[in-house]
């Protein structure tokens, strides 16, 4: 069975992204075994490895390999992001750069959530994702009033819910497709 990360990105202590957490954990069913990766918990300092990522250098710190060896773990990833201030949290910002090759060809989702349904972190989000070689599947965005509540009660219509079947339907696929 593929391995799906649900990445919460809020660290906030009155965030919605636990709701937000549970209607995407309760689409997946039983077609992944889902590690729900909570960057409050993982809780990386800023970023302290002396070399690049991109070097593909080995990690030198516990937190830095731990945290690589959880992403590498993954076949296919969702990223949970709310809009602050139109962008992502830099919680969100500082765990994807403590990494790049095992990034590199995750399949993902980014789900947004916050005003306009999250429309403008969610194109920086995916540059973001894109340029560190992740394989964006979808992006997918939640809009207060319309998606959920201020407080995160969740009222998601039909064609947001049939559109994330549909996202974690192509994640599995691609999740079960052989290394290149």
């Amino acid at each position: 069975m593929p391995k799906l990360g649900i990445i919460l990105s809020s660290a906030r202590p009155n965030r919605v992204a636990d709701h937000v957490a549970r209607w995407v954990a309760d689409a997946v069913d039983d077609r992944f075994e889902v590690d729900l990766i909570d960057l409050r918990e993982v809780a990386l300092p800023a970023f302290d490895e002396p070399q690049s990522p991109k070097s593909g250098a080995d990690k030198t710190t516990d937190h830095g390999r731990t945290w690589g060896e959880r992403i590498a773990a993954l076949d296919a990833a969702v990223i949970l992001t709310p809009q602050y201030n139109g962008s992502y949290p830099g919680a969100l910002k500082n765990a994807v750069d403590f990494l790049y090759g095992e990034w590199s060809g995750l399949p993902l989702l980014l789900v947004g959530y916050g005003w306009n349904a999250a429309n403008e972190v969610l194109p920086l989000l995916e540059t973001l994702m894109t340029r560190v070689g992740a394989d964006v599947v979808d992006t997918l965005g939640l809009g207060f009033r319309q998606d959920l509540s201020l407080e995160g009660e969740l009222f998601v219509g039909e064609e947001k819910v049939a559109r994330l079947a549909a996202d974690l339907a192509s994640l599995e696929e691609k999740a079960l497709q052989p290394a290149a």
